[in-house]
């Protein structure tokens, strides 16, 4: 399997990651494969609410930039 390692940005957790074997680690620590599910849609889920505070204060030409990233990191 190939590794990944996803800086999740969130409240008492940074770091996610996948090993070759295909294990998961939260911060170091073992997690089972649901638990990283849960930890992805949460961290997605927290980007879309960025996305609208981003439309709320930046001027439209930045918050665009903004939501195509987002539509390309949901792709």
């Amino acid at each position: 399997m190939k590794k990944y390692k996803v800086c999740l940005h969130k409240k008492d957790t940074q770091v996610l990651e996948r090993d070759e074997q295909g294990s998961w680690f939260l911060d170091g620590v073992f997690i089972s494969t649901e638990q990283a599910i849960n930890e992805l849609v949460d961290a997605v889920q927290d980007l879309g609410y960025w996305c609208q505070v981003a439309k709320n204060v930046l001027p439209t030409e930045n918050f665009e930039m903004v939501q195509e990233a987002y539509e390309h990191h949901e792709d």
